[in-house]
């Protein structure tokens, strides 16, 4: 392992304990590692050290992940001041330290490499959230984890740069304009205030907030490690989504760890999966009929509890819905919802449009009771949990 101790480069013995120290990462460097004896070891040094992680706490990553990492763009996008970039370091030093690789593309260090001839006129700031969004999709082809810090300011650059990547997570970096102009990290809402700055984005330059981002951290709100951890668990769990198709395939009729202590088992198994299959609407979120794309009802607390107690239990849960897999996702991750995956089972291979599961949770369905007759006005006069018929 090469580390950079007191400015030099080397490599660590085994007998000591270095630190990753989370908060003195100068941005481009390789994390800085201290050693208790405070000194750089020679390079022919040939095992790895002990490494402790001093930073926030980092919640437990499947095995699989660290031998086989899929590539994701994180993008947070926000006020200056939010606290972007605060974010993004602290979710790159957990995942640096559960072995996953991910780099760092800041807004600001763009524009001095990358983007130096661009203003901020509408155009340029479409061209410069481009260029980025390029740069992390060649990152996230390559299995690396992008974590961007730029403001992106229209959703219609950052809706094009969705498209264009293959696994996309939005994090609205949300802290209200008074919050950002009290930190004011850099001086632009002082130089704004002053006259000297003009089409500073949120003073004299519109911001458009997401609508339905995958991630929403209320930095004016919650601490550095709670957003990083919110962050941190919704990558994770899209690593191990876009991991398990491949995954499948190398390890037909064996059983894989998952998160929450779930196994995926593959055909033929002898070991029985407990799958449930719940409906979104009218059991994971209130449901009064239809009112149109990405109007979805309050969750249902009781049931979110039922579901992490399953979970607890060893259970797969796949969420059933009509609707589509980016309006239903971001909705689950943001309220703590767990699943494991949306609308299919790829545990099993199955034709139809319903998944393979052991239970299926409806809030429309009827058992067969074992006498048709008495079934049949139950089911003429059945009525939905809301009262529905």
């Amino acid at each position: 392992m090469s580390v950079v101790v007191n400015g030099r480069k080397g490599r660590a013995n085994s007998a000591e304990v270095v630190e990753i120290c989370g908060d003195s990462r100068t941005k481009g460097d390789p994390p800085i590692v201290k050693s208790r004896a405070n000194k750089a070891v020679p390079e022919q040094a040939s095992t790895d050290p002990v490494v402790r992680y001093t930073g926030a706490p980092i919640p437990e990553v499947p095995d699989i992940l660290h031998r086989r990492s899929a590539g994701i763009t994180v993008w947070c996008t926000g006020l200056s001041g939010a606290g972007k970039t605060t974010l993004c370091r602290a979710v790159y030093m957990q995942l640096f330290a559960r072995g996953i690789r991910a780099e760092m593309l800041d807004d600001d260090e763009i524009r001095i490499h990358l983007s130096r001839d661009l203003g901020f006129t509408k155009n340029d700031l479409d061209e410069n959230v481009r260029r980025i969004g390029f740069l992390a999709g060649t990152l996230t082809r390559n299995g690396i984890v992008a974590l961007v810090s730029a403001i992106a300011p229209y959703r219609a650059s950052r809706r094009a740069v969705r498209r264009n990547l293959v696994n996309f997570l939005e994090v609205y970096v949300n802290a209200p304009l008074e919050v950002c102009t009290q930190r004011d990290p850099k001086g632009l809402y002082r130089m704004a205030r002053e006259k000297k700055l003009s089409g500073l984005t949120g003073v004299d330059h519109p911001y458009e907030p997401p609508i339905a981002p995958e991630v929403e951290c209320r930095t004016d709100q919650e601490s550095p490690e709670e957003s990083a951890n919110k962050v941190l668990r919704a990558v994770l769990n899209n690593i191990f989504l876009l991991a398990q198709p491949s995954l499948h395939r190398a390890t037909s009729g064996s059983t894989a760890r998952r998160p929450g202590g779930i196994h995926r088992t593959s055909i033929g198994d002898d070991k029985k999966q407990l799958t449930i299959a719940v409906d979104f609407d009218g059991v994971i979120a209130d449901y009064d009929g239809w009112k149109g794309p990405g109007v979805l009802g309050a969750p249902r607390m009781d049931v979110v509890e039922a579901l992490k107690s399953l979970r607890a239990e060893g259970w797969t849960i796949i969420v059933h819905t009509t609707r589509g897999s980016r309006e239903i996702r971001p909705y689950l991750v943001r309220n703590d919802i767990p699943f494991d995956e949306i609308n299919s089972n790829s545990a099993y291979e199955n034709a139809g449009t319903k998944p393979v599961a052991t239970v299926y949770w409806d809030d429309r369905a009827y058992c067969y009771s074992g006498c048709a007759q008495n079934d049949i006005e139950m089911i003429r006069n059945f009525r939905t949990w809301c009262g529905r018929r």
